[in-house]
């Protein structure tokens, strides 16, 4: 009876450190983060710059709020952290941007595939009525 509940309690243990396991997914871009502005809203013309790395940069994909997709190429282009970097120029549109860089690390030679969420907000003004 001892070794039956000995077995089991093992079984158990087990059962448990295992589910409890962190998988890190192998697409984590290893750190790589962008920053994102809209200097004004006249236009949608974003800045953006990498924060974290000296990247190439292949391409930038907006989709805008209404569901419009851009794609930018900017062949494999070298940016240094920090170093700020324009695309798009959309009209303005309230809602959420989508904004996927797409490129590889200059440091692990790495790619990366990184969607950003920009969320524009127009005022309206209340001047006009």
């Amino acid at each position: 009876m001892n070794k039956i509940l000995f077995s089991i309690i093992v079984v158990a243990i087990f059962a448990l450190t295992n589910s409890c396991k962190k998988t890190l997914d192998p697409s984590n871009n290893d750190g790589i983060s962008f920053l994102v502005r809209l200097p004004s809203i006249a236009q949608a013309r974003f800045e953006a710059r990498c924060v974290s790395e000296d990247i190439f940069l292949d391409q930038v994909k907006i989709q805008s709020p209404s569901a419009l997709y851009v794609r930018e190429e900017f062949n494999h282009q070298r940016i240094e952290k920090n170093e700020f970097f324009f695309f798009g120029n959309n009209d303005a549109e309230d809602g959420l941007w989508l904004i996927t860089f797409i490129g590889t690390s200059a440091i692990t030679n790495k790619e990366f595939n990184i969607i950003v969420p920009y969320e524009m907000l127009i005022a309206v003004d209340d001047t006009d009525e």
